[in-house]
């Protein structure tokens, strides 16, 4: 196409044609190699694959946060030196001893973590008290070192409150002020604690009935829940 000028010449203009241009790039496309082809389409559609991935994600982000929601944490304990144990199935196992059929119910036996005193690792201790200052744990078991450490700033529940008379009497040998001595549970055999453990009730635990029939399970008396006061009602 061409336009005649005041001066009588002539300029040649090119007329944009887009089938030509995109028969160009399909040209160009076919001539490249299968590797250079890869890195043209990801470098046209990177873009647009980036929105759509963090879309994906998004939706994948809320489907888990709304999921997660639903489930509620009703029993928590720390073991502290009790690393050789099995603590998801001491939780599901406590959870049928309650009798609990709630499937949103979580129960955790937090098994983790492992102090020497006089060696404490320092990751550990800030584990243990992040989740304790946080108001996670409802029973705390162990070393007698690290127990009375809590007791000192009276964090836990005396067992007057917590246990009936017959317990305080069934668990006499046992018994102290805060605390039990668990050193010797059967039901904390394979998990290898401390001869001197002992265990706690946080004192601001708002799952008492659980922190009471978590007592009769470790302790062993053989009274079932509701007997003991512990427990789903």
């Amino acid at each position: 196409m061409s336009e005649r000028n005041m001066d009588g010449t002539e300029t040649i203009r090119k007329r944009h044609d887009p089938e030509r241009k995109k028969g160009t790039g399909t040209k160009k496309l076919k001539q490249m190699t299968a590797g250079q082809k890869l890195e043209y389409i990801w470098a046209y559609y990177k873009p647009h694959m980036a929105v759509a991935l963090g879309i994906i994600l998004l939706i994948v982000f809320i489907g888990q946060m709304i999921y997660r929601s639903q489930f509620d944490t009703v029993f928590y304990a720390a073991i502290i030196n009790g690393t050789a144990g099995d603590g998801e199935a001491l939780a599901e196992d406590f959870k049928n001893y309650t009798g609990d059929t709630d499937k949103y119910h979580e129960y955790t036996i937090d098994n983790s973590m492992y102090l020497m005193k006089d060696q404490e690792d320092y990751q550990m201790v800030m584990k243990l008290s992040t989740i304790i200052g946080a108001q996670q744990v409802d029973v705390l078991i162990a070393p007698e070192y690290k127990f009375q450490e809590y007791a000192e700033q009276d964090g836990f529940y005396p067992m007057s409150e917590l246990l009936t008379d017959e317990q305080q009497e069934a668990y006499k040998d046992d018994l102290t002020e805060y605390g039990l001595h668990v050193g010797d549970s059967k039901v904390l055999q394979s998990f290898g604690v401390d001869e001197d453990s002992y265990m706690g009730v946080l004192v601001y635990s708002d799952h008492l009935d659980e922190a009471k029939s978590f007592i009769t399970y470790i302790m062993g008396d053989g009274n079932t829940p509701d007997e003991n006061e512990g427990g789903q009602k």
